[in-house]
């Protein structure tokens, strides 16, 4: 994506407070970014064995991803053509997928099969096979693009790769997922995520895990990466023998995908817009050795830090919503990663 008429941050304003609450910019969004940004659903070991069935929503369209007899994937609306029913609820592991409205049958490649209380020779099967979307795996995760012309993925965030190194996440093991809605525009979870500004003063027991002295925000073309020292005594993370080596990452993948990197953990966030005014917030655990890590240390720790965010960033949308204010500024040193995600969103508003 390609910033037009990006002043510096010195001189810039805050994205209008509107933005983050009128149901038109919620509609634009959906249209010009969630429709043709690749959308993280998952982890690969959640839809690896033919049959595997995993099902998520992009802009509240009904997505599903489906394992081949192969092994390869492929991604469909998770719509019947019959009369706009779903062929799956949850994840799952089937033969086939049947409509749970009125039972017509597709292939796990979505051609229809079998077409109930219909005549075979008055319906063209052909015609009615399921709507195919675009799917692809990067780093051992499964995303999915609604575009007609998706962009290459993996040109876009391979630097991420380099940028962990000696780390692959590649093959850490998917545990558990939480999720939390939250009464707040995405955009707001999205900025609170991407600045350390606010660390000292709404997570004080996270300020003593990492060294705060030294947190640093990285920009690239279509993400963002925050990173800083991790105090071994007081990490509920894994740690490495290489001080030089024990850092937390932090990217951020325009729009809304999080990747939070330890040693031997890798926590992913999907930020997934609901309504202009609350948001669910999708957080994936995965483990390089669950057995031997801090599962129980880090979820406990990792939910201190969410309740304190989502008091925080409901209470921003108040502030945003209210008659008190309607733009602000950046501080250069300390918000360059929300500049550089407003940047992004403006742009597209600009083409409106």
């Amino acid at each position: 994506m390609i910033l037009k008429n990006s002043l510096p941050i010195e001189q810039q304003e805050t994205i209008p407070s509107k933005w983050y609450f009128k149901n038109e910019y919620l509609e634009i969004e959906k249209r010009d970014i969630f429709f043709k940004e690749w959308q993280l659903i998952g982890s690969r070991s959640k839809v690896k064995k033919p049959g595997d069935v995993v099902v998520a929503e992009i802009a509240q369209n009904p997505i599903i991803v489906v394992c081949q007899k192969n092994g390869d994937l492929k991604a469909f609306y998770n719509v019947c053509q019959h009369r706009g029913g779903p062929l799956a609820y949850e994840n799952c592991n089937t033969n086939a997928l049947q409509c749970k409205y009125h039972g017509w049958v597709y292939e796990l490649n979505g051609d229809l099969k079998n077409t109930r209380g219909f005549d075979d020779s008055a319906l063209k099967k052909e015609q009615y096979g399921m709507v195919e979307v675009s799917v692809c795996e990067w780093m051992g995760q499964v995303f999915v693009n609604l575009s007609q012309e998706p962009h290459d993925l993996s040109l876009r965030l391979n630097k991420i790769k380099d940028l962990i190194k000696p780390l692959d996440v590649s093959d850490y093991r998917f545990v558990f997922r939480e999720s939390y809605e939250i009464a707040c525009n995405w955009k707001v979870y999205m900025d609170n995520f991407l600045e350390g500004f606010h660390i000292p003063f709404v997570h004080p027991k996270l300020n003593q895990v990492i060294d705060y002295k030294q947190y640093k925000t990285e920009l690239f073309d279509y993400f963002s990466l925050q990173w800083c020292p991790l105090e071994n005594e007081l990490s509920p993370y894994g740690s490495v023998s290489k001080k030089e080596e024990n850092k937390a990452y932090y990217f951020t993948i325009f729009p809304n995908i999080i990747l939070n990197i330890a040693p031997g953990r890798l926590q992913t966030n999907i930020v997934e817009p609901i309504t202009s005014r609350t948001c669910m917030v999708h957080f994936d655990y995965h483990f390089d050795n669950p057995k031997n890590s801090n599962v129980e240390k880090d979820a406990e720790f990792s939910e201190l830090i969410q309740q304190e965010d989502i008091k925080i960033c409901e209470s921003v949308q108040r502030g945003l919503e209210s008659e008190g204010y309607d733009v602000g500024r950046f501080s250069p040193e300390n918000e360059t990663g929300v500049y550089h995600f407003q940047s992004m969103i403006r742009s597209v508003f600009s083409d409106v």
